[in-house]
């Protein structure tokens, strides 16, 4: 039977088998990369934390480039630091205002996450303060015998987390890079909208487009920004990683280039060695933000992370991608919040992704991540199912990860 009389059940069975998916603790999840042959560079985590007789949740994205050694480390490590500090926070402020609470773990989560960051950096300066100083041969022993430290710090991730203090209606968002958290709130006909809270639309917002400025000479800016792209490999200017392009080139290529090829593209090299001027182009201070869940309970709200292979899929930058680009389509934090009521409505759907959805379509107890991904992918259509999944002839896509909570008005 060709691809294109099969149907739609068919392509939505055999998507969903190549979906990683679970649900825990009331936290759907997907991660995806169709693509035969490549390996998934996003990590998500969901945790639930007893602290002080309240249960807390943590979610968070980690979008993984040049390899998943900085996105598996940062899932693996960061989680328990930012526990162990909201702990000590959270027994302090027993007896203090809710705005104290609310202060004092914003800057947990800043802080924790740029030490944890200038961690992976140190560790590299802790084995050599100066590159120059090394013989070829020695760096290539020190590369190869250290190469985890390394390899988390050449390589990169973005990051959007979540951290949920239900019982007292508490939320508190924070960002780095072109990952996405949106809340989307249902409308009287059961149709969401919503928006992403810590999503950059263009490359930088004029606050980050300031500092570069600020910080790099007039010449050197319109390298750094052109084709909306740093260096011409990074598409932000915030994660975690990435220390090609926080360090001196010295760093570059008398140590992270002695890593495999594979990590990294030759473009990637060439912008390094020719423009790597004025680090920093990569900071590590993240958005943060703070949500009074008492406005959300009179709405049925959901809380919607996901990855930029999310935003490629919508904006039709896949390889082979059918789906026409429109100037005029909603960025993919609008559409996204469309898509997660009890309703749809269809001609929306139609208008900006170019095929109906269906909401459902797993059954009542199905994962409505892997159903969201799969309404963003193809929604009702068998062709464009088979389009996706079929391998791509220009390329690997890009991984996408989602990660769904209801936030269900308490009684």
């Amino acid at each position: 039977m060709s691809s294109s009389t099969r149907s739609i059940t068919h392509w939505r069975e055999l998507f969903v088998s190549s979906c990683s998916s679970s649900i825990t603790a009331g936290v759907h999840s997907v991660t995806f990369q169709p693509t035969p042959g490549a390996r998934n560079e996003d990590r998500f985590v969901v945790q639930e934390w007893l602290i002080d007789g309240r249960r807390w949740k943590f979610l968070a994205v980690f979008d993984g480039h040049g390899g998943a050694h900085t996105s598996e480390y940062a899932a693996a490590n960061l989680p328990q630091l930012i526990e162990e500090a909201l702990r000590d926070v959270v027994e302090e402020c027993q007896n203090r205002s809710r705005d104290t609470l609310v202060s004092k773990v914003k800057n947990v989560l800043r802080e924790r996450i740029e030490e944890f960051d200038e961690e992976i950096g140190n560790a590299v300066k802790n084995l050599c303060s100066d590159p120059f100083t090394l013989n070829y041969l020695q760096a290539v022993a020190l590369v190869n015998v250290n190469k985890p430290i390394f390899q988390r710090a050449f390589s990169g991730s973005t990051l959007s987390l979540a951290l949920i203090d239900e019982e007292q209606e508490n939320m508190w968002l924070a960002g780095l890079g072109d990952s996405t958290v949106v809340i989307a709130c249902e409308d009287p006909d059961g149709i969401g909208h919503g928006e992403g809270l810590l999503t950059l639309h263009s490359t930088c917002t004029p606050k980050e487009y300031l500092s570069i400025t600020m910080m790099h000479p007039s010449e050197e800016k319109e390298t750094i920004m052109e084709n909306g792209r740093l260096l011409g490999a990074v598409p932000y200017t915030r994660g975690l990683g990435d220390y090609g392009l926080k360090f001196a080139s010295e760093f570059s290529t008398e140590l992270f280039f002695k890593l495999p090829r594979g990590q990294r593209p030759q473009r990637y090299r060439d912008g390094i060695r020719y423009y790597n001027v004025t680090p920093p182009y990569v900071l590590n201070s993240p958005s943060t933000r703070f949500i009074d869940l008492t406005e959300l309970r009179p709405h049925k709200s959901t809380l919607v992370l996901y990855t930029h292979g999310v935003d490629a899929i919508v904006n039709g930058e896949t390889p082979d991608d059918q789906r026409m680009k429109k100037p005029d389509r909603p960025y993919p934090d609008v559409i996204v919040g469309r898509l997660v009521g009890s309703k749809v409505d269809d001609a929306f759907a139609q208008e900006t992704l170019d095929h109906s959805v269906e909401v459902g379509w797993m059954g009542p107890d199905g994962n409505r991540a892997v159903e969201l991904l799969g309404n963003l992918v193809a929604g009702t259509s068998a062709e464009m199912f088979a389009k996706f999944l079929e391998p791509a002839e220009h390329g690997q896509r890009d991984d996408m990860t989602i990660l769904r909570y209801e936030l269900v008005p308490r009684t």
